[in-house]
Formats: C-alpha cells, sequence, structure tokens
C-alpha cells in the first residue's frame, strides 16, 4: 500500500465516525444550543470553534448532557473510543511507514492517552480530582506524539488532526470534570 492510499485511508477512518455520528442527530450551531459543552467550548477561546465542531460531530450524549457530571463521562467515553481508533489507525500507519516515530506514537503514547481516559473514566464518581489528573494527562500523548514526528521530519495531516483532536478532548474531559467537581 502506498503512502497516499495510506494517508487517504487513514482520514477516512478518523472522519467518517464523527461524520456518522452527526447523521443520527442534529445540533444547532451556537455554543448556547449545545448545552453545558456550549459553555466549556466558550470557554476554551483558542479551540472556541473546534470546540464546537468536534461536539457537534460527536455523541449526541455530549450536546445533551444536563449535569456536569453526565458531559464528563460522555465526553471520557466518546474519548477512550477517539483514542483506540487513533491508536488502531497508527499501528496500521506504522507498519506501512516503518517510522520509528509513528510506531512510537501508536505503541506508547497512544497507550498513554486510552491509559487516562480509562482511569478518569473509573474514577469519574469516587474521586474527581484524580479524574480531572488523568483526563489532563491524556494530553501528554498527543503532544510527545507531535515532539517525535517533528524530530524526525514526519507531516502526516491525518496524525495532526488526531492529535489536535485527542488535546482538545482532555481539555474539555478536564474542564467539565472541573465543574462537576466544584
Amino acid at each position: 500500500m502506498n503512502y497516499s492510499l495510506a494517508l487517504a485511508l487513514g482520514l477516512i477512518l478518523i472522519s467518517c465516525s464523527p461524520l456518522l455520528a452527526n447523521a443520527r442527530g442534529h445540533h444547532h450551531a451556537g455554543g448556547h444550543h449545545l448545552g453545558l459543552v456550549g459553555q466549556i467550548c466558550t470557554e476554551l477561546i483558542q479551540n472556541q470553534t473546534t470546540c464546537t465542531d468536534l461536539v457537534k460531530a460527536a455523541d449526541p450524549k455530549i450536546a445533551q448532557a444536563k449535569t456536569f457530571q453526565e458531559l464528563a463521562q460522555a465526553v471520557l467515553e466518546f474519548a477512550v473510543n477517539k483514542g483506540i481508533e487513533g491508536q488502531t489507525f497508527l499501528k496500521g500507519l506504522a507498519l506501512i511507514e516503518q517510522s520509528p516515530a509513528i510506531k512510537e506514537c501508536a505503541n506508547f503514547f497512544y497507550d498513554g492517552v486510552v491509559g487516562s481516559f480509562r482511569s478518569a473514566l473509573r474514577e469519574l464518581k469516587e474521586d474527581a480530582q484524580t479524574a480531572s489528573y488523568d483526563a489532563k494527562a491524556a494530553y501528554d500523548g498527543p503532544d510527545g506524539c507531535n515532539r517525535a514526528l517533528a524530530a524526525e521530519n514526519i507531516n502526516n495531516p491525518a496524525i495532526t488532526a488526531l492529535n489536535s483532536e485527542i488535546a482538545l478532548l482532555s481539555q474539555i474531559a478536564f474542564e467539565a470534570i472541573c465543574k462537576y467537581s466544584n
């Protein structure tokens, strides 16, 4: 499989699941129509539009959450699934590209992403402080992956988009947990 085919496949895998989720439910464009998560997106000034777009394409449970606990749970469940999808994509790409950086992203950094989101989900009801730490720690995965790619001068738009989405989910989950625990 050549690089362009692998890239196209990766873009499809990453973008298809939010599109399918979006087809199941219609959400209004403004942040105030997105409920509690709209409040969080509004507070993320640097990522406000990206946050809103991600939420509109995500699991409808996120936009429909009535409490910050429900929101945190829905975001974390979605984040675990996106982390697993991303790791699967990276593992497939690592087989094709034979890049140590991509392999490190798949087998080290995204292990951390999935593990952190899962841990945050487990801790959510019992220990919100630990859950918030774990949600924030998930950010380290895409950050480390980006640094590894930069060290090898790899510029892959599909990986960049994946890392940005996971980093944003980490921020949203962290903020939702903080609001829930206060």
